[in-house]
């Protein structure tokens, strides 16, 4: 085995005591007996800590001109020429730097690219012969003191300008950190609208999407000044309502006339699909604007008698065609009605009158009374006079018209006095908040699930519902969050 290095052997001991490795181990590595190993260990331990003594890199330097001083001729002759080698190598370097100083930058940079990859000046042997120069002597190596300190400077300058230079180049190139926005809180949209629960109705918006369409097909909606075209009216705003139901949607639509008379679309609530929307518009459409129309084809589809739930006895008007409604469980409920008191009393059984008490005696005589009812000509001056101060008394100013005899004949019709309005008005006297209270009693549901009811009354001009009649109606919509609207605006 070749002989090792000094620094091979410190590298072998401090590789066993760094990394833990046996001595057996290392020594087997390298091939050492662990004599040797354990000589070199010992070593280390007792001359290593030399070198953290002061002046130890100057205790060579003062030795060396003993070294020199016992070397031979022909070693000094040797060591002369290194050092006028080393000497020319350093004042070239000087003059090179000299010279690069004074240069423009434009200069520099051609002097660099001139020279290839392969120039002397990168070798570490330099070509020129400095054995020829001529000994330096002490006055010569004086002036270098200066130039190798300045030299120094420049090298300590220039580096640390060039480390500031890197570092503001690094700083450049570097993105600067964008500031965090601070959180806020958005408020919250509504982007999506369900079209399915949503019902348009007289060119206005409601929110449901189960809903039941409840019309008045009575005798009286087509008698009357206007009333043909009231009714088409009617047909047509259920209609377009209908129509624009969204598929997802379910509704019902239910007639009802006289007392406790009605017919709806289906047993239960339907699907708004195209099929049951088109016999919705057949049905409606088939009604026609003749009283003969009317009272064929308003019964076509179900009749009460094969509904699931009726309405109590002592329910009866629109409270039986809205009791009716609300057996379907829906979230809206438009009513359209026209003038209910005025129902026909030959076409009326006596059973529907069950639970309002009233006697036998006043149902007689309400009877009779349609049947001889007295012609407007033949009413006295006083009784035509209290019905028109009645009548001023009971419509808002500015809705009557301005003849007294105008009045007079709209009072007495509205009173039922004259022969021509007795033939289609009932002359019993209906106890409507006892109705309303029957109805009340006989919904199956709680007053926060009753749904959202809207009164339309189409009526007459100049003609109005009873105040009992009234005043339960606009309680009951404005308790179901709905709204009652007397003579809607018709597009």
């Amino acid at each position: 085995m070749p002989e090792l290095s000094g620094e091979q052997k410190l590298r072998i001991v401090l590789e066993s005591i760094i990394r833990k490795v046996p001595k057996e181990e290392q020594c087997q590595k390298y091939g050492i007996s662990e004599e040797e190993f354990l000589g070199w260990q010992d070593q280390l331990t007792k001359n290593g800590g030399q070198i953290f003594e002061p002046g130890f890199g100057s205790k060579t330097t003062s030795r060396r001109p003993q070294v020199i001083r016992k070397m031979g001729p022909v070693a000094k002759v040797f060591l002369t020429l290194s050092l006028f080698a080393n000497i020319g190598l350093i004042t070239v370097a000087i003059v090179l730097s000299l010279n690069n100083s004074s240069q423009p930058p434009e200069a520099q940079v051609l002097s660099k690219t001139v020279v290839p990859l392969d120039s002397p000046l990168h070798s570490a042997q330099p070509d020129t012969d400095f054995s020829s120069l001529q000994p330096a002597t002490a006055e010569v190596e004086k002036p270098l003191v200066e130039p190798l300190g300045e030299i120094k400077d420049l090298l300590a300058t220039g580096s640390n300008t060039m480390g500031q230079q890197k570092n503001e180049d690094l700083e450049t190139l570097l993105a600067k950190p964008m500031e965090l926005p601070v959180p806020q809180v958005i408020p919250p949209t509504n982007t999506f609208i369900d079209v399915s629960s949503e019902v348009s109705f007289l060119d206005k918006i409601y929110e449901g999407r189960h809903v039941v369409y409840i019309l008045d097909v009575g005798d009286y909606v087509l008698k009357g000044e206007g009333a043909a075209k009231r009714f088409e009216q009617m047909k047509d705003a259920v209609l377009s309502s209908i129509v624009t139901l969204s598929p997802n949607s379910y509704f019902n639509l239910v007639l009802y006339w006289n007392l406790r008379e009605t017919s709806a679309l289906g047993k239960t609530i339907l699907k708004a699909n195209r099929d049951n929307i088109k016999y919705a518009i057949d049905w409606i459409s088939g009604l026609g604007s003749s009283l003969e129309d009317l009272k064929e084809n308003r019964n076509q589809f179900v009749p009460k008698e094969l509904l699931y739930s009726k309405p109590l006895p002592g329910v009866v008007g629109p409270w039986f065609g809205l009791g009716v409604g609300i057996t379907f469980d829906p979230d809206l409920i438009f009513i359209l009605s026209g003038n209910t008191p005025a129902f026909p009393m030959g076409a009326v059984p006596k059973s529907h009158f069950n639970g309002l008490d009233l006697s036998q005696r006043s149902l007689l005589n309400g009877s009779s009374e349609t049947q001889f009812a007295q012609p407007a000509s033949l009413l006295s001056g006083l009784t035509r006079q209290t019905a028109r101060k009645w009548l001023v008394s009971m419509e808002p100013p500015g809705s009557l018209p301005e003849n007294v005899l105008e009045i007079e004949k709209i009072a007495i019709r509205r009173l039922g006095l004259s022969e021509e309005f007795a033939q289609a008005q009932s002359s019993v006297s209906i106890p409507w908040e006892k109705v309303f209270e029957n109805f009340l009693s006989s919904l199956e549901v709680n007053s926060q699930m009753i749904p959202q009811t809207n009164f339309f009354l189409c009526m007459p001009p100049h003609i109005r519902w009873p105040n009992d009649l009234f005043n339960t109606a606009s309680e009951f919509a404005e308790s179901s969050k709905g709204v009652l609207m007397e003579d809607p605006k018709f597009p």
